[in-house]
């Protein structure tokens, strides 16, 4: 699989705007929004997707863990498998999941007491 940043993906593939509603890039997983997106060619499609250490876009249109498509003016090729990562989910470092007998610090300025927090630096 191939990582490219978001910034590399946008100049390479130049993503369209949804001139369904004129508000954006992302069109949504249903209704006529949904329903447009189906019509594409494949190759012009992506998935925003939830995984499980961070949010993604990847090539093609995908169902499971989908939150938004977006359409781009530059196809993908036959056989490229694309990611580009939009943020990770992290494990903060006041924490560790494996020693049962911590708690995430409430005081934590990074993860305010979660023990996770969401590292949108890659963007």
């Amino acid at each position: 699989m191939a990582e490219i940043t978001e910034s590399e993906w946008t100049d390479k593939y130049k993503p369209m705007t949804n001139h369904l509603t004129n508000d954006g890039i992302s069109y949504e997983t249903y209704g006529d929004e949904l329903e447009y997106i189906l019509l594409q060619d494949d190759r012009h499609v992506w998935t925003e997707m939830d995984g499980d250490d961070g949010v993604y876009i990847v090539n093609g249109y995908h169902l499971v863990n989908r939150i938004s498509y977006y359409l781009t003016n530059v196809p993908w090729q036959d056989g490229e498998h694309i990611e580009i990562c939009i943020c990770k989910f992290v494990v903060c470092d006041c924490y560790d999941p494996e020693d049962e007998e911590t708690e995430p610090s409430t005081d934590c300025e990074q993860c305010w007491g979660e023990g996770t927090y969401t590292d949108w630096s890659m963007n």
